[in-house]
């Protein structure tokens, strides 16, 4: 039988989001987005109940036969924390586990100028991309970067469960978790309004409430870093923020939104051709005077003419991609996969 312990220590080696131990499949681990198999025997009914009795006691597993999930917290190999849920019907058995870890560090020349100068600004930040794109892994690692440069009070507001741990270095990290502290993100947003924090980290945000509450927050003084869940880039994340606020009676708030955007951050990432990792691409949105106007007007799809790509900026997500392909650093496969135009991507490729 495989052995939970070196399964997780597998993983961990590989800088891991979840780890998948399904009935009937081999294990595997998500990284960078992407499901892997490690190098494991599948996982039998057996195997995977015994491992659950253990992980959450009697008691627990009665409780899980009976409404079928549960959730999982322990301490695994290295004092990792791991967290998850499982799932205990008659056809099928599963655990997703998550290890909480610190966030990758950032070298600050790798960011886009747009965010080097993150600890200057007051106001709204928002990191945009679709499902497993890095936004949420780029936010955490933007917390850590600015509490290890600055002598500030940080809040962190997440949905269960908690992705990272942090260390405590020149800052004070208060990690709040929805609905284990408050029942919803704009209870907990409004209270954080008491603790007198510079900065304000939001995963998700999208209900409008919750955005109300962000803005309130970035009208404060204070700076908000959002992560929100959009594809079609950073002009494509706040129309969504408009469109929410507009469907639920809050048009005006549209004002708000353009006096308090800092920047709108979206995050491409590319397997390297080399299998070494991924190439990042940031997006962004700049918050200048023409885009707080588009907002006010509400001409969203004016937004994708103010987008810049690039460390120095002045290109456009296709044309960055291109570049990558071209150089080498990404397969064809790959730049028609992220790209926004793959009709006339593919026509610039011919030859490559």
């Amino acid at each position: 039988m495989n052995d939970l312990d070196d399964i997780l220590g597998s993983a961990l080696q590989r800088r891991v989001a979840a780890i998948h131990l399904f009935e009937g499949e081999a294990p595997s681990a998500r990284v960078n987005g992407k499901l892997h198999p490690l190098p494991f025997a599948p996982v039998s009914r057996q195997q995977a109940i015994l491992w659950l009795q253990g992980l959450v006691g009697p008691d627990g597993w009665s409780e899980a036969e009976r409404v079928g999930t549960g959730r999982i917290l322990f301490t695994g190999p290295n004092g990792v924390l791991f967290r998850g849920r499982f799932l205990a019907g008659e056809q099928r058995l599963g655990i997703v586990l998550l290890p909480i870890l610190p966030p990758p560090p950032i070298e600050e020349q790798t960011l886009p100028l747009a965010l080097r100068h993150l600890a200057d600004l007051r106001g709204l930040v928002v990191l945009s991309g679709g499902i497993a794109t890095g936004k949420t892994t780029l936010l955490g690692s933007l917390v850590a970067w600015l509490s290890r440069t600055q002598s500030w009070r940080i809040v962190t507001l997440e949905e269960s469960p908690t992705r990272f741990s942090y260390r405590p270095e020149r800052s004070w990290i208060s990690q709040w978790e929805i609905p284990c502290h408050f029942p919803d993100m704009a209870s907990a947003l409004a209270s954080t309004l008491a603790l007198d924090a510079e900065m304000v980290a939001i995963d998700p945000l999208y209900e409008a409430a919750a955005i109300e509450a962000a803005l309130d927050l970035a009208e404060s003084g204070k700076l908000v870093l959002a992560a929100h869940e959009a594809e079609g880039g950073a002009p494509a994340a706040i129309t969504n923020l408009m469109r929410t606020l507009d469907q639920n009676g809050k048009g005006s708030e549209a004002e708000r939104l353009a006096a308090t955007l800092r920047v709108a951050v979206s995050l491409t990432l590319l397997a390297r051709r080399d299998g070494q990792g991924v190439v990042a691409l940031h997006e962004i949105l700049p918050g200048h005077p023409a885009v707080a106007a588009a907002i006010r007007a509400g001409a969203s799809a004016s937004l994708g003419e103010f987008v810049q790509v690039g460390p120095q900026g002045g290109k456009r997500l296709d044309e960055a991609i291109l570049e990558l392909c071209k150089a080498g650093v990404v397969s064809a496969e790959e730049a028609v996969r992220h790209a926004r135009e793959k009709e006339r991507l593919l026509i610039h490729l011919e030859g490559v």
